[in-house]
C-alpha cells in the first residue's frame, strides 16, 4: 500500500471515530477497529523510524481501544466508559500532535 494512500485513509478513519455524536455509537466502533488496522499497518511501514514518542502514541491508541472494549463489555460500570472518554481525549491531542509534525515534515521536505 502506498504511504501517502495509507496516510489518507488513516485521517478519514481518525476523523470518522472521533465524529461519535454525528455517526453513532455503531459506526465508531466499526471505524475505530479499521483505524486500529491501519495504526498496525502504519507501524510495520515506519518501524525504523519509531522512536519513544511514536510508540508512545501507539501505546494511548491501544488503550483507548481496549478501554473502549472493556466498556463494551462491562456496560454496568460506567467508571469505565468515563476512563475511555478522557483516554480518547487525549489520544486526540497526541494523535494531532504526530499529524502536524508529520506534515510539516512533509512539506518542509527539498
Amino acid at each position: 500500500m502506498n504511504s501517502k494512500v495509507l496516510n489518507i485513509l488513516l485521517l478519514i478513519a481518525f476523523v470518522l471515530t472521533i465524529m461519535v455524536p454525528l455517526t453513532g455509537l455503531m459506526v465508531h466502533k466499526l471505524v475505530s477497529v479499521f483505524f486500529l488496522i491501519l495504526c498496525a499497518i502504519h507501524t510495520i511501514a515506519y518501524r525504523k523510524k519509531m522512536n519513544w514518542k511514536r510508540w508512545g502514541v501507539l501505546g494511548i491508541i491501544l488503550v483507548a481501544f481496549s478501554s473502549g472494549i472493556f466498556g463494551i463489555v462491562f456496560e454496568e460500570i460506567p467508571v469505565i466508559i468515563a476512563m475511555h472518554k478522557v483516554i480518547s481525549i487525549s489520544s486526540v491531542f497526541f494523535l494531532a500532535i504526530h499529524i502536524f509534525v508529520f506534515h510539516r515534515k512533509l512539506t518542509h521536505q527539498k
